[in-house]
């Protein structure tokens, strides 16, 4: 309700009754804009006269499809035709010509629905005509979201690369690019990374060439810098050259990790991750990872098997000489951690080390062809000592005695550790309602005190300078 001051100061005239948002310039409101959804966005538009045309005046804009989506209810094929051409008359309207207003970044999050490609291609193909447009990225997903038949697949790699042929400039122009369930031709993806001569992200879920299909990527005057590969079905995937390459994959069906290194002489970084069936045995990381110079090594075990094999720390030491970050994450909760003083031995320049421990009982990634949990045997080396590490990180902490004792021998082990962060474990809805038909309590120190005897346990009769964090 207004105050009486409020109704006084609108009898006198002192107040025209907008909010004081509202009487922002306009490069203020559009830079508030620039930080909503989509959906949000059209809301405030609808405010006021004072809001409607800001939409239009944005010079970076990221048009997701779901957020065109209604509110209630799970979108069926026969509403996509609608949904997308309620989606293309949008970017239409607000990527006409305005004034002297550029487009300087755009991101697009569409269907991959036949009729409306065309329209997308030209309406962007004229924003980029125009010279202003820094950014480009598409992010293409397709009608069907469940397992795929090979027929789905082989339709959606001929629609997009027919877009793709249609749109040369388009492509050309193209930053980063996302996309899921095609199965090209052998020659397509080449074709694609050496007509996009401006990508720097490439984004592949679900894709493959066929049954047994080996992709290689020889791209030698190439900008791309991120490669992500999600669930495909290549048995092998060749990085014959790629000069500014950082690679991320995520779960593969095969014996060994599908990526053969060729020539990537700026590759400092990878993030792999997989649960493991039970026909992929665990496997050293020197012989894969072999001629490569790594400054940051992600691996993600999904709560599954350890699906890397303990080695001499030597044989991997060429391979980690320079490696400043390492994160392991999601071991299974019943495993010993020790074997992972290993890595720690073969990468004397490391800095950070984070490692999350899954205490997941909801079975998030349960799948019955898993392989087995097993756990991993390894004794550090007698003497041992690490004169980098400086920060110890640890997700999903406990005070069991399995926990603590890794932690005494990692704090023994590095003479300069000086942080240790111990976090509890990540929430989890699913496992927050088995544990309210079931209650469990967590074993994560709550009140100081508790935090304090761990503390004082853990570095009795070693350096009491190391600071010891629970968040």
């Amino acid at each position: 309700m207004a105050s009486p001051s409020d109704n006084s100061k609108k009898e006198n005239g002192d107040d025209d009754g907008d909010d004081r948002l509202s009487v922002l310039p306009d490069h203020i409101l559009v830079d508030i804009m620039h930080l909503l959804d989509w959906r949000t966005m059209i809301r405030a538009s609808t405010l006021s006269t004072r809001w409607k045309p800001l939409p239009y005046l944005l010079t970076n804009l990221y048009l997701h499809v779901d957020d065109f989506k209604p509110r209630t209810g799970i979108l069926v094929m026969s509403q996509l035709n609608n949904l997308m051409s309620l989606y293309t008359e949008t970017i239409k309207r607000l990527l006409a010509p305005m004034g002297e207003r550029a487009i300087k970044v755009l991101r697009l999050r569409f269907y991959m629905t036949d009729p409306h490609l065309k329209s997308i291609g030209s309406i962007v193909t004229s924003v980029l005509e125009r010279g202003s447009t820094k950014y480009l990225e598409f992010i293409i997903v397709t009608e069907l979201h469940d397992v795929q038949c090979n027929e789905d697949n082989v339709r959606f790699g001929q629609r997009f690369i027919r877009f793709f042929n249609s749109y040369p400039y388009t492509f050309r122009c193209l930053r980063s690019l996302s996309i899921q369930n095609m199965r090209f031709n052998e020659s397509d993806v080449p074709n694609l990374l050496n007509a996009c001569d401006q990508l720097q992200r490439l984004c592949i879920e679900s894709c493959d060439s066929g049954r047994r299909s080996v992709l290689q990527i020889d791209v030698p005057r190439s900008r791309l810098i991120e490669l992500v590969f999600e669930f495909c079905g290549y048995v092998r995937i060749e990085l014959v050259r790629v000069p500014k390459l950082v690679v991320t994959y995520d779960t593969w069906m095969r014996e060994n990790p599908p990526i053969v290194f060729g020539h990537v002489p700026k590759l400092r970084s990878i993030n792999f991750g997989c649960a493991c069936m039970n026909w992929q045995p665990p496997f050293v990381l020197s012989n894969w990872l072999s001629g490569t110079r790594l400054e940051i090594v992600s691996l993600d075990f999904h709560d599954w098997m350890i699906w890397v094999k303990p080695e001499d720390p030597k044989l991997l030491q060429p391979i980690f000489s320079n490696l400043m970050d390492l994160y392991l994450s999601n071991i299974f909760a019943e495993c010993d951690l020790e074997w992972t003083v290993y890595l720690l031995e073969a990468a004397p320049s490391l800095k950070n080390f984070f490692l999350t421990v899954s205490r997941h009982v909801c079975g998030r990634n349960d799948y019955v062809d898993n392989a087995e949990r097993v756990n991993v045997a390894w004794e550090a080396s007698s003497g041992f000592k690490h004169y980098k590490l400086k920060l110890l990180d640890i997700g999903g902490f406990e005070t069991d005695c399995k926990m603590m004792k890794y932690i005494r021998l990692v704090m023994g082990c590095a003479a300069r550790l000086r942080t240790i962060c111990l976090h509890n474990k990540e929430p989890c809805d699913d496992c927050d309602a088995m544990h309210r038909e079931a209650p469990s309590g967590s074993s994560f120190p709550v009140d100081e005190g508790d935090k304090n005897l761990i503390r004082e346990h853990l570095t009795d009769g070693l350096s009491s300078a190391i600071e010891i964090i629970f968040e």
